[in-house]
């Protein structure tokens, strides 16, 4: 379905996928494993090295030279882009919604700096002021000659997880006992509308726990829907299951909000480091976590059916997080 689509080489796939022994057996659980994208081989790892292989791979068939990308300071998107972009000659343009960060830079701004990408820093305004000013300047840029693509929360993006979930179905298939459930973030929703959607185009032989971490539930599921609709058109597939038939969309672990902590996914973290020494960041992936021990627990996914946690990545971010409990 896939190999009619542009596309560049970034990782090694697939990615592994850990039996979590020890922890499980805390939690009572034989059957936990994580499939580790934080291990992807490109530029520290990430869910967005197998997006963004699709989506440079769109870039570079446009005729594109550079590559703009919009997000926090510590954004993991905007350090994968940065770095597809430089490995593919291209110029790398990163939009902040932030003030400059005081020197030395740390995290993925460090990255960013040793890369030579041009920063932009916005100071803290909103998505929507800030999708306005990269689409300035992009035009901006278009106006002196250069050929800029913005890399964007849609279904050419979502496409690097449709294929990630046919890597995991594929993975499952060896496994004493294949998996019966997959636990995976939902933040703007692209990774979990490109996993969920190939989840659907194979039959639906898992069940996926979608965690919210950025949008109540409401908002989450209408922008997965909109990206279903939009990966049928791009794709030209159209599954035979539906969102619901597939998955569960849970909004229980966010807590206050996006970026913020909990007691519960800051001890989640330190449950995982000290079981299995895997480190975890603390926005996305320590409340997805939280959310699986939880559902686990409370019998939501069973203890006799097998369950996979997808670990997103985002090292570098996770050297400039607070883990005070």
């Amino acid at each position: 379905m896939l190999n009619s689509l542009p596309r560049v080489s970034l990782g090694d796939w697939p990615t592994p996928l850990h039996h979590l022994e020890r922890y499980g057996r805390w939690l009572g659980h034989s059957g936990i494993y994580m499939k580790r994208d934080d291990l992807a081989t490109f530029a520290m790892g990430g869910n967005k090295v197998c997006s963004l292989e699709f989506q440079i791979g769109e870039a570079l068939a446009l005729g594109a030279d550079t590559v703009i990308a919009a997000g926090g300071l510590q954004s993991n998107q905007c350090r994968l882009a940065m770095a597809a972009a430089r490995k593919y000659g291209l110029n790398a343009v990163a939009v902040h919604n932030a003030p400059r960060p005081s020197s030395p830079w740390q995290g993925n701004m460090l990255l960013h700096q040793l890369m030579g990408v041009e920063s932009i820093f916005l100071g803290p305004v909103n998505e929507t002021a800030r999708g306005n000013r990269v689409r300035d300047i992009a035009a901006q840029l278009a106006a002196l000659g250069k050929h800029p693509y913005v890399v964007e929360q849609n279904a050419q993006g979502a496409l690097g997880y449709v294929n990630a979930a046919s890597e995991l179905v594929e993975q499952s298939a060896t496994l004493a006992t294949p998996l019966k459930h997959v636990v995976i973030v939902g933040a703007m929703g692209g990774t979990a509308a490109g996993f969920t959607f190939g989840t659907a185009i194979a039959g639906s032989p898992f069940k996926v726990h979608v965690i919210s971490v950025e949008y109540e539930v409401p908002r989450l599921r209408s922008i997965i829907e909109e990206l279903w609709s939009d990966l049928v058109n791009l794709t030209g597939c159209s599954p035979e299951h539906s969102l619901d038939d597939v998955a569960l969309l849970h909004g229980d672990y966010m807590g206050p909000g996006y970026g913020v902590s909990t007691p519960e996914s800051v001890q989640a973290v330190y449950d995982l480091a000290q079981r299995e020494a895997i480190f975890v960041e603390n926005v996305y992936n320590s409340k997805t976590l939280w959310g699986a021990s939880d559902l686990i627990k409370r019998g939501v996914i069973p203890k006799d059916e097998t369950v996979c946690i997808i670990n997103t990545g985002g090292t570098p971010a996770f050297f400039t997080q607070d883990f005070a409990r």
